[in-house]
């Protein structure tokens, strides 16, 4: 089964001449609130149609069937017949608009009424050119009404939700779908793309023409039109960093550059930092595959907290404020760990407890783990102590160790009630500091970077500056922008 999805608009039934104009209008003024409706050339031409609103058309059809049937004529329709006519179609569906429900009588007096664009009343004129030029083919007659109190046809994500369930009510499977949608609104022309992509996939061609140079009428690949609306939707991944999504949507379109680059993203999103960088240094991009292999040598041991740390702003981004806090977390433990490691090798394994009354560890050896990490960075490193943290020179890393890391395993036990980002924040600040009511995101941003960078040395102003994955995510946001 082949079908023909038309849509309609304004322009696609015009009038070859207005000389009887006025005589047909005369009788049916008044169904049309008595406003001054002429039909209109585009430019003043002897050769050029007249243009009326087609509400306006139809009712005057009504009146005079066989005399305005004489001075139609129909552009961009005659082109797309010619096209079509040797494909065998078996079903055209018509697809026109009518918006009575959602524009009262007051607003109808206005002649700019989107009410007086509608193409509903051109339904008989339609169905009599369709007879004429495909008189053994079904057709099918489909209006888009929104119903009272619903959005205008000028609204697309009203309209894109209306086209998809209209489309839906088609029944059967068809071999091929011709979609001509260069009519009606732009909301509907672009939803119609969508929704007949969505719904016949491989089976779509879409027959597209310019009433000025009908030479140019064709038909389209699907590809052409599925590429685009699938670099749209890839765009909208990404920028939630669904990288696997986006790999998935554009992998026909992908070069091998675009797609290491993918790989990598698609290894960070799962903390893989290490295969992360493997791909990065595999990189096409000479400055990038070096810049990456810098980065991440042995002596900058500290480079994957930074992308631990950027990991949990992301997932804050998607929603996940578990993961947000846990990978935020992980990232000054984890650099603690790394931090006695490299430096310090055995010697934390071989420090005991500090001696006083309160520890009852004194006399055992330190964890490489936990809070033990904090105590032995404080003997290490010139962490101030001082709990006023008005007057403490190091208040982040103070936080961290004497607030956050004391949270460690209530966080972690009661993960799956950390309702709310606000939450997140409030689990890295301390009850004697103001609150956070200002950016509270950057505050948070803030004061994991600066944990970080006084564990390592290091003095990064973001942690997009720090992050690796900044870098590759604006270069595949670039190559998909080239699409």
């Amino acid at each position: 089964m082949k079908i023909w999805l038309v849509t309609i608009g304004s322009s696609d039934v015009q009038l070859r001449t207005n000389d009887d104009w006025g005589d047909w209008y005369r009788v049916i003024r008044k169904d049309c609130h008595n406003l001054p409706f002429e039909p209109a050339q585009v430019i003043r031409d002897s050769a050029e149609p007249y243009r009326i609103a087609p509400r306006v058309l139809g009712i005057a059809y009504q009146a005079y069937p066989d005399e305005i049937w004489n001075a139609l004529e129909f552009p961009l329709l005659k082109e797309f017949s010619i096209k079509l006519k040797d494909e065998a179609i078996d079903q055209i569906i018509l697809l026109t608009t009518d918006q009575s429900y959602i524009f009262d009588e007051n607003q109808r007096d206005d002649y700019k009424c989107p009410y007086w664009q509608d193409t509903s009343e051109l339904q008989p004129i339609l169905e009599r050119y369709f007879q004429q030029h495909f008189p053994a083919v079904e057709v099918v007659l489909k209006v888009l009404a929104p119903q009272k109190g619903e959005f205008g046809l000028d609204d697309w994500n009203f309209v894109l939700d209306l086209v998809r369930s209209t489309l839906k009510e088609l029944s059967g499977e068809p071999t091929a779908v011709y979609i001509s949608h260069q009519a009606g609104t732009p909301a509907i022309s672009s939803a119609v793309q969508f929704c007949s992509l969505a719904r016949f996939r491989a089976n779509v061609e879409f027959v597209v023409s310019n009433e000025y140079c009908p030479e140019q009428t064709r038909m389209i690949s699907r590809s052409t039109y599925l590429r685009g609306l699938q670099t749209q939707e890839a765009k909208a991944l990404l920028e939630r960093y669904d990288y696997s999504g986006v790999k998935a949507l554009l992998a026909p379109y992908l070069q091998a550059e675009v797609a290491n680059l993918l790989e990598a993203a698609i290894q960070w999103n799962y903390a893989k930092f290490d295969r992360f960088a493997e791909h990065l240094q595999q990189a096409a991009d000479i400055e990038l595959a070096e810049f990456a292999k810098s980065r991440t040598t042995l002596e900058n041991w500290w480079w994957t907290a930074y992308e631990s740390a950027y990991l949990g702003f992301v997932r804050l981004k998607q929603g996940n404020t578990v993961e947000a806090m846990f990978h935020s977390f992980r990232s000054v433990e984890g650099l603690l760990r790394q931090w006695s490691n490299v430096l310090y090798g055995d010697e934390i394994k071989q420090t005991k407890h500090p001696r006083s009354e309160e520890n009852q560890r004194w006399d055992r050896n330190l964890n490489a783990y936990g809070e033990d990490l904090y105590w032995f960075l404080t003997v290490k490193k010139s962490v101030d102590v001082t709990k006023n943290l008005k007057q403490n020179t190091t208040p982040d890393i103070f936080i961290f160790g004497n607030l956050v890391f004391k949270k460690r395993n209530d966080l972690f036990h009661q993960l799956k009630g950390l309702e709310g980002q606000e939450k997140v924040f409030e689990n890295w600040q301390s009850p004697n500091e103001p609150k956070w009511k200002q950016d509270p995101e950057g505050h948070w941003k803030l004061r994991v970077l600066k944990c970080l960078n006084f564990i390592c040395g290091e003095n990064f102003s973001s942690l997009e500056e720090a992050s690796l994955l900044v870098k590759v995510h604006q270069k595949i946001e670039r190559a998909i922008s080239q699409l």
